[in-house]
């Protein structure tokens, strides 16, 4: 894999877990709405970057 990929994947699961982590953190303290403006915008976030993630080359 590439470098370019490598740090594409990890900034789409860094994303994704801030989101979910930042989520669920609201959701223990029982703000579910802010638990839920919380989390569905680092998945489409982390969705846009899976999307920037070139395919892999077969050789």
């Amino acid at each position: 894999m590439t470098r370019f990929r490598i740090s594409l994947w990890i900034a789409f699961a860094g994303v994704l877990a801030l989101g979910l982590t930042a989520g669920g953190f609201s959701l223990a303290s029982g703000m579910v709405d802010q638990a839920i403006a919380f989390t569905w915008p680092s998945a489409g976030a982390a969705l846009a970057i899976a999307l920037l993630i070139p395919a892999a080359r077969h050789e």
